[in-house]
């Protein structure tokens, strides 16, 4: 929906791998923004980069802004990230997987210095933490909790 929102902001008449982009932002504590945070790129920075990545507003925009064939493809490219991370959710942290590998180091992403493996590991290492109790300080596991 927030890349819908950009799309129509930008008065752009399909939806682009720069909205999905942009859409990220609307998840400031998701785990994309995070990731790339951890990389030295500010949420500024990426609003930036991607919003000059838009061709410029068109006359008419459709209510209903369709996905053209790239973002289709990034889109597609997020099912598959969870599924080779054998993640079972699709979260912001997917999105930008599927938008760095579609960009292959060239775009809006790339030309920010985002690199594909070290938000990959950031990703999987802050899964497993909050995956494993043990990692949080938590005391008890879950089995254990049970009985308390």
């Amino acid at each position: 929906m927030a890349a819908h929102s950009a799309s129509r902001t930008a008065g752009n008449p399909e939806g682009l791998p720069a909205h999905l982009v942009l859409g990220l932002l609307a998840e400031p504590e998701g785990l994309a923004i995070r990731a790339l945070a951890a990389q030295g790129v500010t949420p500024e920075a990426v609003r930036e980069a991607a919003t000059a990545a838009l061709p410029p507003a068109a006359d008419e925009v459709p209510e209903l802004v369709p996905y053209g064939s790239d973002a289709k493809k990034v889109l597609e490219l997020t099912f598959r990230e969870a599924l080779r991370l054998g993640h079972h959710h699709i979260g912001t942290e997917h999105i930008l997987l599927a938008l760095l590998e579609f960009e292959n180091g060239v775009g809006v992403l790339g030309g920010l210095g985002v690199d594909k493996a070290g938000v990959e590991r950031y990703v999987e290492e802050t899964l497993a933490r909050i995956q494993d109790p043990r990692e949080r300080g938590d005391a008890q596991g879950p089995e254990d909790a049970q009985g308390a």
